[in-house]
């Protein structure tokens, strides 16, 4: 029967992308708190929002933002998970180098987007109300399949995945690696939202 050299055959997943979920609610006390400064926090033009919302993002590289600078506590806990994040993937350990907030209301989304001059890339979940999503990441493979024809669905050929999140929840990526927000369907979606970079490549007005 030819059914036997099927018998051995095995599915390798070449050139895996990493991507991390930690679960910090539990080890931070004032996520209403953040989220109350931050409804009232200064707000810029919103360049990366479609739809009711604001945030702090500035696409002046000479104007950024640091929110994250403003709670040390919760800045020191997040960079023990991006310490941890690169030593998972055996990667040099990186800084964060600027970070701004966002807070989306009903109807918002965020367009498919990568980050720039970024070593990796995080959001954190200050508040997830139902119906809000978490990140959805786009297929890096796809434009380089140019004449598949797939007749289902699987990890390898699926267009995105949608991440979904808790409040509390940070999530850690490739900033090369292209992502978006979905059409939300609540009111006061906010995270915090940040780059890294390698220490010795930080930005002078950083320092």
């Amino acid at each position: 029967m030819a059914t036997g050299i099927f018998t051995g055959a095995k599915v390798k997943g070449l050139f895996p992308t990493n991507i991390m979920k930690f679960k910090l609610f539990d080890h931070y006390d004032h996520w209403d708190t953040i989220m109350n400064l931050l409804l009232d926090a200064e707000q810029t033009e919103k360049s990366i929002l479609e739809g009711p919302g604001q945030t702090s993002f500035i696409e002046d590289w000479d104007k950024r933002s640091f929110v994250l600078d403003q709670f040390p506590d919760l800045k020191s806990l997040i960079l023990s998970c991006c310490t941890n994040f690169c030593f998972v993937n055996s990667i040099e350990n990186v800084i964060i180098d600027d970070s701004w907030y966002s807070i989306m209301h009903k109807g918002s989304k965020v367009q498919r987007h990568r980050h720039e001059n970024s070593v990796w890339s995080g959001t954190l979940y200050i508040n997830a109300p139902e119906g809000s999503h978490g990140l959805a990441f786009a297929n890096p493979t796809i434009p380089h399949r140019m004449m598949e024809r797939q007749n289902a669905t699987n990890p390898s050929t699926t267009y995105a995945h949608l991440e979904e999140v808790e409040t509390g929840d940070l999530l850690l990526y490739p900033s090369w690696m292209e992502h978006f927000v979905p059409t939300i369907d609540c009111d006061n979606r906010t995270t915090i939202n940040f780059n890294t970079a390698y220490p010795v490549y930080q930005r002078q007005d950083n320092a």
